[in-house]
């Protein structure tokens, strides 16, 4: 049986850039800062799933996100990497390179703050943020099936990258400080919503 035990942290780093929080009633608040350390690989590998669907709200910023039509092929340009080993003592899951894929871009869709979109289980997509960005991310139906990730071909996925290089202190002053970019958005509306 595969394990999906979540993130135990409260809040911690992820390799894409940004700061997870955990909320109540199955939310998350996802905080991009130019300042946070991305997982050495991210350049060749931010494109991934999800193994659950979600509905994300633009609280701060413009989020950027772009959806990708995958497919297995043997010559493909990406190598899908599945995340479900355990999770090591740096926080992220043990990977491995499952098959090869080819890789198609959607174009790039741009929301702003109170705009909402929806990502379906296991749907590939990136989010290529600039600047200063926090989302408000609530689960809507859990999948049975690992996130995984993808790689150009012949690059080595970063196994090393550590969630918790920052200490919760440092990570709650980026999370306060990003949010009074939103100084316009009534955020206990939003989070009581």
């Amino acid at each position: 049986m595969s394990d999906f035990t979540p993130t135990a942290e409260q809040i911690s780093l992820h390799g894409l850039g940004f700061i997870q929080v955990k909320l109540p009633a199955n939310r998350r608040m996802h905080v991009w800062h130019p300042d946070l350390p991305r997982r050495s690989c991210y350049a060749v590998s931010a494109i991934h799933n999800h193994r659950f669907s979600f509905r994300s709200t633009v609280l701060v910023g413009q989020q950027m996100n772009r959806r990708y039509v995958v497919a297995a092929a043997v010559d493909g340009s990406h190598d899908r990497i599945s995340h479900d080993g355990p999770r090591s003592e740096k926080g992220g899951r043990l990977s491995y390179v499952a098959e090869r894929v080819h890789v198609w871009p959607r174009s790039v869709e741009s929301y702003s703050p109170g705009e909402s979109y929806i990502m379906p289980v296991l749907e590939y997509h990136d989010t290529p943020n600039s600047g200063i960005v926090v989302t408000l991310m609530e689960k809507l139906r859990e999948g049975t099936v690992h996130a995984s990730s993808l790689i150009e071909h012949d690059c080595t996925f970063d196994q090393q990258f550590d969630r918790f290089q920052l200490s919760s202190d440092a990570l709650w002053a980026i999370v306060v400080e990003a949010l009074k970019y939103g100084a316009g958005v009534d955020m206990a509306k939003v989070l009581a919503a």
